[in-house]
């Protein structure tokens, strides 16, 4: 169950157009990023986040 909706995020951010590391919550973008460590810092609201690096 988690895994699919998990996917369909992935999906999601491959079809924004965005490049970079992308974090994503509840299916949403929370940002883009240059630098991982960046990303990881900006998930601060406990809950189930997505970090992914889109080329």
């Amino acid at each position: 169950m988690i895994e699919e909706e998990l996917r369909r995020w992935a999906e999601a951010a491959r079809r924004s157009g965005r490049r970079g590391w992308l974090l994503l919550r509840d299916g949403n973008v929370v940002g883009v990023f240059n630098d991982r460590r960046d990303a990881v810092m900006a998930a601060k609201e406990p809950g189930v986040y997505l970090l992914i690096f889109v080329e």
